[in-house]
């Protein structure tokens, strides 16, 4: 029986040289795997339970070796974000005020984050997404189970099935993009260098 509705993780497997996986077990999806500089990035969609509530989810997560545990949060502003800054939630301001004003930014190392979001492309990149939900967690999958210590993943996610391409070439750039900048600001190994 020939296949009529088309794979979006197939189809961006073949636009981007990626390895196309089939789904492994009954709640997670096919995925998409694409080799880069020594890192793995992971498209997939993930089903997000609670009780009879139900999300599909599209995630982006590359896992990384950490050398300094440096870990952000990105989110678009809104209105519960403002809510969480009245009520004292700190967030980190880069003195680009559109970035400043559209964004809340947390991290363990100001320096760190402000040097990162000093490059335009990365910028331009978040800027881009609708919905933003950027960060670097201990914890697998965004969802999942904590990671060993040094291990850590970098983790974009979005309500709903992604299924734009042109939007998952753009998160495939930006996280191209952070894994470079992290490399060269001394936060993460390239496992490539030690092949």
């Amino acid at each position: 029986m020939a296949k009529t509705k088309i794979n979006i993780w197939e189809e961006f497997a073949n636009v981007t040289g990626g390895k196309f996986v089939e789904r492994e077990e009954n709640w997670l999806s096919d995925k998409t795997e694409i080799d880069y500089n020594g890192w793995k990035i992971i498209f997939d969609n993930y089903t997000l339970c609670s009780g009879k509530f139900q999300q599909e989810m599209t995630r982006v997560i590359a896992p990384m070796n950490s050398i300094d545990n440096f870990r952000f949060e990105i989110y678009r502003n809104g209105l519960i974000r403002s809510i969480e800054k009245i009520f004292g939630a700190q967030d980190i301001e880069i003195g680009r005020p559109e970035f400043d004003k559209a964004f809340i930014i947390k991290a363990n190392n100001e320096f760190k984050i402000k040097s990162l979001l000093q490059n335009q492309k990365i910028r331009s990149l978040i800027e881009t997404q609708k919905e933003v939900n950027l960060e670097i967690s201990n914890q697998k999958g965004v969802w999942e189970s904590e990671l060993p210590k040094k291990q850590l993943e970098l983790q974009f996610y979005a309500d709903g099935e992604i299924k734009d391409m042109e939007h998952l070439k753009s998160l495939l750039n930006l996280f191209k993009e952070l894994l470079d900048n992290l490399y060269q600001i001394k936060s993460i190994e390239n496992l490539k260098a030690y092949r």
